[in-house]
């Protein structure tokens, strides 16, 4: 509650800016401000929306210093809630508040003001001494504040204390008679066609009559949530035909392009195309809640193909052949001091001593042979005459086995599929390669490298060029000449340009040096904002979002074959469709074979029976 010496700070206040006229005392404003018969009307009505304000001024506009015995000023300088600033008509400038309590003699004072009812976001409080008026009246001023500042969210005070808002949507007015009634407007907008925008995007595409510049048909996940949310509010979806500069920005004159000006110019109301969630050097945009997250990504020309000649050499990595190199001469180390061994304590051999210690040095260079023969999976020529070498051998091949078939099977793979050199993968090895990166927006300067201390991150920022091509003729240039890389989203690769992916012509570096969210804009101060964040968050934890884009991403594979160059490179054009024609003489092999079967196992029946 307001205290006696509040009260005082705030009339002294008042008092050192404008001149108190002599009727009205200090003691009056206490004496009325200390009535508490006040109707409970208001507190039920204004006391859950003054208690959300925070540490927002709410400020009060009145004529002079009697109006603050008006019974809803009252009721203000007794609530808790906000701070109050006290303002007279024509006296000083206003402050830019977001919330604004004005008290009119009629309604023709009310229309001498509208040119100051500004969406600011906040609240707006007109209370009137006198209704003079008719209601159609006062429906027509209503309208005309919609149509003119693009808000609704004016809480009229009648004297008969009456709360009354304008729906803009059944044109009509309706009673404040419960804290949500404002929320209760945008639940559902009856129909009202809204001024949507949607391009060609990541999640988005649009189908259309390019002369008359008519959108017919949309696609994609951000198409498919702006009709849930349009069918939730129960507004309809008027698309405005795309400009050439899709999502727009700031240009040297200080003004806007794309969606962004037309946004910013008050031109639209919902934008359902994914922006990144960040600066774009005005005020005048307001972003939804983030519908989903991607990455902004690097990709450069895919390594060249091994060639065939030495692919074998590529087939494993190579420590396995090092490793493979380094074991045959220590097991064959081993095996010689076994056979050393073997001859100082006179072991007796199998099949009697065939070498002794005067021709070892032959011995050496025969067990050196028998070891690579048996390290490369080849049949000895003659066993060892010990033991002890002969379980070492035995050993050997079998560890000779389990590396032949990784060769195997590492060989069978790379020709199956091919091998490529080593791409890069880092942003420092694309730094060291010293390619320029081409982008094709210049808001990609501020949304790569900026903000990092890096030298590689400052190294790579001083290398972006701005090229004049769009993004499919700047990965086709990419994929085909090389020698620079570009920038683009990472679902973007994985959904229209999948093709230079999947024919390993383009190559994404894996580290990507931003990640962004992405959300929808709407206009500042937007009243269909909260409404809007509902419908997208329960969309969001439904997983209707990743069950979407899930659903672009795997159409984007079955489509692959649409392209000739995919095609070409998986050879279709040699392909046969195999016919029981084709596979008739496996069938002839098979029958002959079991008759020959039959024929040698009546005729063995018949020679074991007649033996007997």
């Amino acid at each position: 509650m307001w205290s006696r010496s509040s009260l005082w700070l705030i009339v002294f206040t008042l008092a050192a800016a404008v001149s108190v006229e002599a009727k009205v005392t200090i003691e009056d404003i206490i004496r009325n401000s200390d009535n508490d018969s006040w109707d409970s009307e208001f507190d039920n009505a204004f006391a859950p929306i003054l208690g959300r304000f925070g540490s927002d001024v709410l400020e009060l506009h009145v004529h002079s210093l009697r109006d603050c015995g008006h019974m809803f000023v009252q009721f203000l300088l007794r609530q808790p809630y906000c701070t109050i600033v006290l303002s007279l008509f024509g006296k000083g400038v206003a402050s830019q508040a977001r919330h604004h309590f004005w008290l009119f003699t009629n309604l023709a004072q009310m229309r001498q003001s509208l040119p100051q009812f500004v969406n600011y976001g906040g609240v707006y409080i007109l209370a009137l001494e006198l209704f003079d008026t008719t209601d159609d009246d006062l429906l027509q001023f209503m309208l005309k504040v919609w149509q003119q500042h693009g808000h609704n969210r004016i809480y009229y005070v009648l004297p008969e204390a009456r709360i009354l808002l304008y729906n803009p949507f059944k044109h009509i007015i309706m009673l404040a008679d419960e804290p949500d009634a404002y929320a209760r407007i945008f639940r559902n907008l009856y129909g009202q066609s809204l001024r949507c925008y949607i391009f060609d995007s990541v999640y988005s595409a649009v189908y259309g009559d390019a002369e008359a510049k008519r959108v017919l048909s949309v696609s994609g996940a951000d198409a498919k949530l702006a009709s849930v949310v349009a069918a939730r509010m129960n507004f309809t979806l008027n698309y405005l035909w795309p400009d050439d500069e899709f999502f727009g920005g700031r240009l040297d004159n200080g003004s806007f392009s794309g969606a962004i000006g037309r946004v910013h110019r008050h031109e639209l109301d919902i934008v359902f195309a994914g922006f990144f969630i960040k600066d774009y050097l005005t005020r005048g945009i307001e972003f939804s809640s983030a519908v989903y997250m991607d990455e902004l990504c690097l990709f450069v020309q895919k390594a060249k193909r091994i060639p065939q000649s030495i692919l074998p050499l590529f087939a494993v990595r190579l420590d396995v052949w090092l490793c493979f190199l380094l074991v045959g001469p220590v097991c064959a180390f081993v095996w010689i001091c076994i056979r050393r061994l073997n001859l100082e304590l006179n072991i007796e051999s199998i099949v009697g001593v065939g070498q002794d210690q005067k021709n070892f040095r032959s011995t050496v260079v025969r067990i050196f042979i028998d070891t690579l023969v048996v390290w490369v999976r080849v049949n000895v020529g003659q066993f060892p005459p010990f033991y002890s070498e002969r379980i070492f051998l035995a050993s050997l091949c079998l560890v000779s086995v389990i590396f032949g078939a990784l060769l195997e099977s590492s060989l069978a793979t790379v020709y199956i599929r091919p091998l490529y050199y080593r791409d890069i993968n880092t942003l420092m090895e694309l730094d060291e390669s010293q390619q320029p990166i081409y982008i094709k927006h210049p808001a990609f300067r501020d949304d790569l490298f900026v903000g990092h201390d890096s030298a590689v991150y400052k190294s790579l920022h001083a290398k972006m060029l701005l090229v004049g091509e769009g993004e499919d003729r700047l990965i086709s240039m990419v994929a085909n000449r090389g020698g620079f890389s570009g920038v683009t989203r990472a679902g973007s690769l994985m959904l229209s340009d999948i093709r230079y992916i999947m024919t390993n012509r383009i190559h994404k570096i894996p580290e990507c040096p931003k990640n962004y969210h992405i959300a929808y804009v709407l206009q500042r101060h937007s009243p269909y904002l909260d409404m809007v964040n509902t419908v997208v968050l329960r969309a969001c934890a439904a997983g209707l979002i990743e069950l979407w884009t899930g659903e672009m991403k795997e159409r984007a594979k079955w489509s692959i074959h649409k392209f000739p160059e995919y095609l070409a490179a998986l050879g279709v054009g040699n392909w046969k469709v195999l016919k029981l024609t084709d596979v008739q003489l496996a069938f002839y092999a098979l029958a002959l074979g079991c008759v020959l079967a039959a024929l040698v196992c009546s005729t063995e029946l018949l020679w074991n029976h007649w033996r007997k």
